[in-house]
């Protein structure tokens, strides 16, 4: 019986070339018989493979070496693709029986692999879908490292919902400018983390990045963390030392828990943003810096300007653009995609076999507040992993507080809620829980998925475009 490949090889384009017209039936035929769904040419020389290449790209050669003579031969067709890069395509190389030495040397050119006449059929197609199967391998690989590369922190931040998706554009937007950054939230919602998405996406990615946490750091020390200080500048200080201004270089100073600052540092870090210049305790020399500064805190900095906490200059200087991210509890729509999420996370790292949760216990996840945003939750979900004997998470795996919390619905007033806006909203959320779950099924062929579904294609397009899936 034959034996078909896998649907969710992508089509790809094939190049087939030899001069004997029933050696190319031949490839044909079997890439046919085996079910390979591929854009296939065909060429009868060297020149005219050549010429094919020029008029547009393929994914896959392969090649005769022996050609006419006066012609293109297979060694000249792979050179000429290797001058395509970075979109060479994929090059098998068909030699004659005992030519190992120009197999060796068409490996060094680049070719991907050789295949000696005469070939069996299935010793063929295993060729060509090695070949397809790299393909894939390393579009694979190219398209996550352009998801890293264009979403990095971002895409480690689970935005459901339409508040979050919100504030991870207008940090997006914010990170292509150098302006000053104040980040706002609750404890445990993430600021750090948005930094630092801010900072890859920035045009300083490439230099430093320094996290300083103004509450974490001694008082007596923290001026000398931030600006350095000269050899003998105070008991202790056996030699000179640059501080994080210094030493960010051009990169990102990330100022978290700003609120905990001491207000004679808010003077001089004031004086720093202003000048552009450090100077070193104990130190007579000033010093150019070059730096961004993002600062964060979960405290109302405007209500510290008010009481005298807080420098009003200061507040002006680091509010040029404000960024607030909102509690868990406000954005409950991400709290089911976060906990599964961290749930495979928490697999690999304490190598635990649990892999899913009950609706009950999701359910209980959900109507949870949180005071401790993400981080609580991911503390919950470990503590869940290591109670957890099983594959399945479930209630009593909880903690207390969670298992007693109400469920949302009950939150509301009956003056305000809306029954049936709330029912859409949860219908909303189970619909794209299984569209994903169908389409990692699936492999993402939206056919099988639709059908999993019990939809039509189209409907589940539509869904995809709803939910921007």
């Amino acid at each position: 019986m034959m034996e078909k490949i896998h649907d969710t090889v992508r089509k790809s384009s094939l190049l087939l070339v030899d001069n004997e017209e029933q050696v190319l039936e031949t490839m044909k035929r079997i890439i046919l018989d085996y079910g390979l769904d591929l854009e296939l040419t065909t060429a009868h020389d060297g020149d005219e493979a050549i010429l094919h290449l020029q008029n547009r790209p393929y994914d896959l050669v392969v090649c005769d070496q022996n050609m006419p003579e006066g012609e293109a031969q297979g060694m000249d067709v792979l050179r000429y693709t290797q001058e395509m890069k970075p979109q060479a395509p994929l090059f098998i190389l068909v030699t004659g029986v005992g030519t190992i030495d120009m197999a060796v040397q068409a490996m060094r050119l680049g070719a991907y692999d050789f295949l000696e006449k005469p070939f069996q059929k299935e010793k063929f197609i295993n060729y060509v879908r090695n070949a397809l199967g790299a393909l894939e391998l390393a579009q694979e690989n190219r398209t996550l490292r352009q998801a890293v590369e264009a979403h990095y922190v971002f895409a480690g931040i689970i935005a459901v919902s339409k508040v979050l998706r919100d504030v991870l554009e207008l940090a997006r937007r914010a990170a292509e400018k150098n302006s000053a950054v104040l980040i706002l939230g609750e404890s445990g919602t993430g600021k750090d983390l948005l930094a630092r998405a801010i900072h890859f996406h920035s045009s300083r990615r490439t230099k430093p990045f320094i996290p300083i946490n103004c509450g974490a750091i001694p008082e007596n020390l923290i001026e000398s963390e931030f600006f350095g200080h000269k050899k003998g500048a105070f008991t202790g200080a056996d030699s000179n030392r640059r501080g994080c201004f210094e030493e960010v270089a051009g990169g990102t100073i990330f100022l978290d828990e700003i609120g905990e600052m001491p207000l004679d540092l808010q003077v001089k870090l004031l004086r720093v943003l202003e000048e552009r210049k450090i100077r070193r305790i104990g130190d007579n020399i000033e010093r150019p810096v070059d730096f961004r500064i993002l600062a964060a805190t979960n405290r109302s900095l405007a209500e510290m300007v008010k009481e005298g906490r807080f420098r009003q200059d200061l507040f002006y200087r680091l509010n040029v653009l404000t960024i607030t991210i909102p509690p868990l509890r406000e954005r409950r729509e991400d709290i089911i995609p976060l906990a599964e999420n961290y749930l495979k996370n928490l697999q690999k790292e304490m190598h635990s076999s649990v892999r899913t949760f009950t609706p009950e216990a999701l359910a209980m996840l959900q109507a949870y507040d949180y005071p401790g945003n993400v981080r609580e939750l991911i503390n919950i979900l470990q503590r869940a992993v290591l109670l957890c004997d099983g594959e399945v998470i479930g209630s009593q795996h909880l903690p207390e507080e969670i298992q007693g919390a109400e469920f949302v619905e009950d939150r509301f007033e009956p003056s305000s809620f809306d029954l049936k806006e709330e029912i859409r909203k949860a219908q909303e959320v189970v619909e794209q829980r299984l569209i994903r779950k169908a389409l990692k099924q699936t492999d993402n062929n939206h056919k099988k998925a639709a059908e999993l579904l019990g939809i039509s294609r189209g409907s589940l397009y539509n869904k995809l475009q709803q939910y921007e899936i």
